[in-house]
């Protein structure tokens, strides 16, 4: 089974949200992928975000167990693919080894962070995700 990293920075928002519907997507494509997520600037452990936990929920995905990932906690030749919420998280983690043809843009102009948004910003970045990674799933 291949690995998938989506990365954002606090691994409490945007990247959580992008594994939970990957996964949900590939479970119902018998897509042989398995998606995690981690933060470049986070703490290991952290609750997501409520407004995250919720906009999934809506849409029948189920984010509200999982914990942010530190991503100097985990072994980055663990995947096959890492996937970033924007142009600077893609730099950053160049920055920390990943070769440049293992990383693909979730969306070429990124993913806006809704942290501290309000539930209209939190479901609008969750349709842009669940966008991109269909369109994601589609390359693979």
């Amino acid at each position: 089974m291949k690995k998938i990293l989506f990365v954002c920075t606090g691994n409490t928002c945007r990247s959580p949200m992008a594994e939970g519907i990957f996964n949900f997507l590939a479970k119902e494509n018998n897509l042989d992928y398995i998606a995690e997520s981690a933060g470049l600037v986070t703490s290991t452990g952290l609750n997501y975000s409520e407004n995250s936990v919720k906009v999934c929920k809506e849409i029948g995905i189920d984010i509200e167990n999982g914990k942010s990932v530190f991503i100097k906690d985990i072994d980055i030749n663990d995947y096959d693919l890492f996937v970033p919420m924007s142009v600077s998280h893609a730099q950053a983690l160049v920055s920390l080894g990943v070769p440049k043809n293992k990383i693909c843009l979730l969306k070429s102009s990124g993913i806006s962070d809704p942290y501290g948004g309000d539930m209209d910003i939190y479901k609008k970045c969750c349709l842009e995700i669940k966008n991109a990674v269909i369109n994601l799933i589609e390359k693979l």
